[in-house]
């Protein structure tokens, strides 16, 4: 498959399928941060299809959707009205010195240069404003899902790429800081949620993981068919449902 032609695939699974943030999230960056939504500044990097930003905007943020990957920025574009969108990356961001209120990392702080993407997120916040990042965590011992994680290292035969590991298969969430960690103390919270899905939204949730893209297409056929019938034994009616752990972590700047 084309290198042009898989991102495309994988923004369309990504875009039907992956899950979206619980309230609870939302109301804790509020308190965490001392700063509300409504009516803030806010750059939501690494906004993939706009699944967070659309939230954000939601809540009456002026939201600007910062992404790398051209198209995953089509779909946000054609999805998510009312919300800016630019090509950029953490470790440039295209936005002027102390312009927005929030710089926010949905499922996406794992892939920054450290050294590089906190300096630019600080010099982009206002006083006061804050770095926020979250992530959702399926629950790893949901009985449906044990032995899944092993099941994907044997199909891609080894561990995922994670780039700096925040969110690793069996991973524990932080939030990596760098060089700059020891001045930058981080507020975190939990919120745990599910979500009831059809079989086949799950096998889709699946097929946008950019680690099983490159695995040739008769052996990931093969896989979904034996993930199918795993999710059957468990939900015979056919409809998943997916258990989460969302993770926020909010640092503000100094």
């Amino acid at each position: 498959m084309a290198e042009s032609s898989k991102f495309d695939t994988l923004a369309s699974a990504y875009a039907k399928s992956r899950p979206t943030y619980p309230e609870a999230i939302f109301d804790a960056l509020r308190d965490l941060s001392g700063r509300a939504l409504s009516g803030s500044r806010i750059a939501d990097v690494g906004a993939g299809t706009g699944i967070s930003s659309r939230q954000l905007h939601e809540r009456g943020a002026t939201v600007t959707a910062v992404e790398l990957s051209e198209p995953m920025l089509r779909r946000l574009v054609a999805q998510s009205p009312g919300v800016t969108a630019v090509m950029g990356s953490a470790n440039a961001l295209p936005l002027r010195d102390g312009s927005v209120d929030f710089v926010t990392f949905a499922q996406a702080w794992h892939w920054v240069d450290t050294e590089r993407a906190v300096p630019e997120v600080l010099r982009v916040l206002k006083p006061g404003g804050a770095l926020v990042c979250f992530w959702n965590m399926p629950t790893a011992d949901a009985p449906w899902r044990l032995g899944y994680n092993d099941r994907i290292r044997e199909l891609i035969g080894g561990e995922p790429d994670y780039g700096n590991d925040s969110t690793a298969l069996d991973a524990d969430p932080h939030l990596a800081l760098g060089s700059r960690a020891g001045e930058l103390p981080v507020r975190e919270f939990q919120a745990r949620w599910s979500r009831r899905v059809p079989l086949e939204h799950r096998i889709t949730n699946i097929m946008s993981r950019s680690y099983v893209s490159d695995v040739e297409p008769e052996r990931l056929a093969a896989f979904l068919d034996r993930e199918r019938g795993v999710l059957l034994k468990h939900f015979p009616d056919a409809m998943v449902v997916e258990e989460y752990t969302t993770w926020l972590g909010v640092v503000r700047r100094p």
